[in-house]
């Protein structure tokens, strides 16, 4: 209550000229009834107290009448205070009662959690993470009305230190074993450091390290905010606690392989997981200097060659044998991606195709315009390309341009219209996951599928052209893409996981034309997205292929790939 007439005070020190003359007619109004009342009350016309409270509710509602015009929603506040959310968010967090913090966030926001396989001397660094959290309240929140904002002295293990100390203790460690044991328990036939001492000795130094953690505790202020709905105070889960919370690593729940990694890299080859945050809207830039053309196959094959990590998981699409129908052959290549691009002609008809390898599913994306849906905004494939980092795009299915499809965004489903369509889910496995026309038949369906599969993002265009690696025929004729008719088409394929094929046909080309050919090529499953002047392919954010008109046409979304490996280390 104490809040709520700071507010009234406040707004009648601000208000208009207009609205607090009002005001002091209500008040003038009040104590002529009040007198009003007395004089009844000597005359014994009627009894004070009811007659006074009647024309205090009157008066009361016309003034609040008057505040709500002037001032807009007074808000009365319940007796549970920011400083007193705050306290319980970071106590639960200090005492491990993680769904009760949860319980404080306005969205949903996973916290900081050691992967499932972990083994011992990983779980060491979540827990002495979680032992190392303290904090304290600095001073009274600040307030204004729905918002507020709390400074809170948050302690926590700087996870970056780690690594250096660690890695100084395990070459004492190695130093000690040479020295104590024989060479052949140390070393192999080739002079490499076995892998159960470098184990050993790994977790023996993360032990040593950390059994002296407070050295590397670290204090920061966090400004936290919290915001007011249905009477109560709920944390805004912003980046820099949440980067607290994870010991100052934007590694996440792979901190603990990354560290090793970074520790053992120069004795031995421990391969370094990375990967991109599913809601970050902006992902890692890629190197230039690592795109090049080439007309030398051979070149081609040794960078296919020099990736076995990702390129050993399928047959590439590319081949040898390839001719060329214009130009040279265009690359991209890092440890996390490898991109492919050409121009050839298939069964009469010029074609551009992107082989594209990825090593984690989170690479494979989707950019709506304004990362918003529904966003009235248009732009060419190639401007959202180079907004998003992207390392190769494709058109997607132009969710704007029609009102009939499903679409779905980041797990949310937005549009459920599905028509007499075939859908493509993307999963966060990175596969391609069709439905067909008439198989989700209500929106609850449609959120139980992508809840039980896993769906980030689903496509609507079609019809699906291959699956389980055969041409898809089922008759008839098709709502969209006048699949009869000649134009330009566009697709996307995969075979394995984390290997795709992006196809664009330029004119005179019918659906038939693309199954045929994305089933020559190989594709497990394919799926037609939108053709016409939006079929398109874009590689170093530069149409790469002829479209129709020559112009690249103004949509709504693209697909992409991007490289996960972070700029620092994209040298």
């Amino acid at each position: 209550m104490e809040y709520s007439f700071h507010n009234i005070a406040d707004c009648l020190r601000t208000m208009d000229h207009n609205h607090f003359l009002a005001v002091l007619f209500i008040v003038t109004l009040f104590l002529f009834l009040v007198v009003r009342s007395i004089r009844s009350e000597i005359r014994h016309r009627s009894e004070l107290l009811w007659s006074s409270a009647a024309s205090l509710c009157v008066c009361l509602l016309l003034f609040f009448c008057i505040v709500a015009d002037a001032e807009g929603t007074l808000v009365f506040l319940p007796s549970d205070t920011p400083e007193h959310k705050a306290e319980h968010f970071f106590h639960n967090l200090v005492t491990g009662s993680y769904e009760a913090a949860a319980a404080d966030l306005s969205r949903p926001r996973q916290f900081f959690s050691e992967p499932e396989d972990a083994d011992a001397t990983d779980r060491l660094y979540y827990e002495y993470l979680k032992k190392s959290f303290s904090y304290r309240l600095k001073g009274e929140a600040v307030r204004d009305k729905t918002h507020a904002e709390q400074t809170v002295s948050f302690t926590y293990l700087d996870l970056k230190q780690l690594p250096d100390p660690i890695s100084e203790q395990v070459m004492n460690e190695l130093a000690g074993l040479v020295e104590e044991r024989k060479k052949a328990e140390v070393y192999d036939e080739d002079e490499n450091y076995r892998p159960e001492i470098l184990e050993e000795v790994y977790a023996d130094s993360v032990r040593e390290v950390l059994s002296h953690a407070e050295d590397y505790y670290t204090t920061t202020d966090l400004t936290v905010a919290l915001d007011y709905s249905d009477g109560e105070w709920f944390i805004e889960p912003a980046d820099p606690l949440f980067l607290a919370l994870a010991g100052g690593s934007s590694s996440g729940e792979n901190y603990a392989n990354n560290a090793k990694s970074e520790v053992l890299g120069e004795l031995t080859y421990i391969p370094k997981h990375y990967a991109i945050a599913e809601d970050a809207q902006l992902v890692p830039a890629p190197n230039p200097s690592k795109y090049g053309s080439t007309e030398d196959p051979a070149e081609i094959r040794a960078i296919l060659d020099s990736y076995p990590r990702l390129t050993g998981s399928s047959p590439s699409f590319w081949n040898e044998d390839i001719v060329r129908r214009k130009g040279k052959f265009d690359y991209y290549a890092d440890e996390t991606i490898v991109v492919i691009a050409w121009h050839e002609t298939c069964r009469g008809h010029q074609c551009t195709f992107s082989e594209v390898y990825i090593a984690d599913p989170s690479q494979f994306r989707r950019k709506l315009t304004e990362d918003t849906y529904g966003s009235a905004v248009q732009k060419t494939a190639s401007t959202l390309s180079k907004e998003c980092n992207a390392v190769v795009a494709s058109n997607g299915d132009f969710y704007k341009f029609r009102t009939i499809g499903m679409t779905s965004y980041r797990r949310t489903l937005y549009r459920f219209n599905p028509g007499h369509l075939d859908l493509c889910h993307i999963t966060g496995s990175g596969d391609l996951l069709f439905t067909y026309s008439g198989q989700l038949t209500s929106k609850e369906d449609a959120e139980q599928f992508m809840k039980d599969n896993d769906v980030l993002f689903t496509l609507a265009f079609g019809p699906v052209l291959v699956d389980n690696c055969e041409i898809y025929n089922p008759g008839g004729g098709y709502q969209l893409g006048e699949v009869k008719d000649p134009y330009s088409r566009a697709a996307i394929g995969q075979r394995g996981s984390g290997h795709y094929l992006l196809m664009a046909l330029h004119a005179n080309a019918t659906i038939e034309d693309s199954k045929n050919i994305m089933h020559d090529y190989g594709c497990e499953k394919a799926y037609a997205l939108d053709g016409g002047q939006t079929a398109e392919i874009v590689l170093q954010n530069k149409m790469y292929n002829h479209v129709d008109y020559g112009n690249e046409r103004f949509v709504s979304d693209i697909i992409y790939f991007a490289t996960a490996l972070p700029e620092d280390e994209n040298q």
